[in-house]
């Protein structure tokens, strides 16, 4: 009875991470700063939302605390994170906004390979049936922009490789959760990958100094919305669940933020292959979330040498 508790705790954290993640890309679209800068203050905030609950709870003894493998997983995820974040918020001044947040979020395939193979997680044959029906659907929506223009295409392309990126950061938050607490980790990942951000807008010559009130604004809410009720959700939910349902749940982004964008901002109007693939992604979904999960035991941790 506690297991199925903290199951369905899990289920309602990815349905309200797979809601708040849907609102980035509108937020970054109504941001007028660099793309780094965007993800580097997004994160910055959200480690500064976290700090006082880590505080309270010990959580920076914890950090302190990591073993080395610990450590590796989490420079591994924010490392990862933070590539992600560079290609697929530079990938939504190229391509629609529906189409880079699907093309971003393509990682299940990917994820469950290396889950099943590796980390040795037996992945059921009606969730590769799901992973497949979702991955046809990112399949429609490439080739439906490969004859709009070459910027369109690299658009395209650098969402794919950030939704690789992704696909890493959930893996290794899979085995890294298993011995660490959600906020320590949630924390340290983002806390590296803010630095890494910053580092890499200094490197582009970005303006690394914001004062505007209106993108404080829109930073304070990126971090609480699709970061702290949206990744850091699918980071709990990572304990439970296998890497690749968190994955494939995350295609479910690119419905709502499709639909927020056709409300919410001009000329974001998808095509008729986007809603087709977009359908297919919908489809593929509830076929991995609602009939391809079996409860599997966990990635076994080893100690620390």
């Amino acid at each position: 009875m506690a297991q199925t508790s903290e199951i369905s705790k899990a289920y309602l954290a990815i349905a309200t991470a797979m809601v708040s993640v849907s609102f980035a890309s509108i937020f970054i679209k109504w941001s007028e700063s660099d793309p780094f800068v965007i993800a580097a203050y997004r994160l910055a905030l959200t480690c500064a939302m976290l700090l006082p609950y880590l505080v309270w709870t010990h959580g920076l003894q914890k950090i302190k605390s990591f073993r080395k493998r610990e450590a590796l997983l989490v420079i591994l995820s924010g490392v990862a994170l933070a590539a992600h974040f560079e290609l697929w918020i530079v990938s939504l001044g190229f391509t629609l906004v529906s189409t880079s947040v699907i093309l971003v979020t393509s990682h299940p395939i990917f994820v469950a390979t290396v889950q099943h193979f590796l980390l040795k997680e037996h992945v059921q044959r009606i969730a590769v049936v799901g992973i497949v029906i979702a991955f046809s659907g990112v399949a429609v929506i490439a080739f439906s922009d490969y004859s709009v223009g070459e910027d369109t295409l690299f658009g395209d392309a650098l969402a794919f490789f950030g939704g690789i990126c992704a696909g890493v950061y959930f893996l290794s938050g899979r085995v890294a959760r298993q011995s660490i607490d959600v906020v320590p980790y949630a924390f340290s990942v983002y806390g590296l990958s803010s630095i890494l951000l910053f580092v890499s807008a200094g490197i582009a010559g970005d303006k690394l100094l914001v004062t505007s009130e209106r993108e404080i604004t829109i930073f304070l809410v990126l971090a609480l919305v699709p970061t702290i009720f949206g990744h850091t959700m699918f980071n709990y939910a990572l304990k439970k669940v296998p890497a690749h349902v968190i994955s494939t749940s995350v295609l479910g982004e690119p419905v709502g933020a499709s639909i927020l964008a056709y409300l919410l901002l001009p000329g974001e109007v998808p095509g008729a292959w986007i809603i087709v693939g977009g359908g297919l992604v919908v489809v593929g979904l509830y076929v991995v979330l609602a009939l391809g999960y079996k409860e599997v035991a966990p990635p076994v941790v080893e100690p620390s040498v």
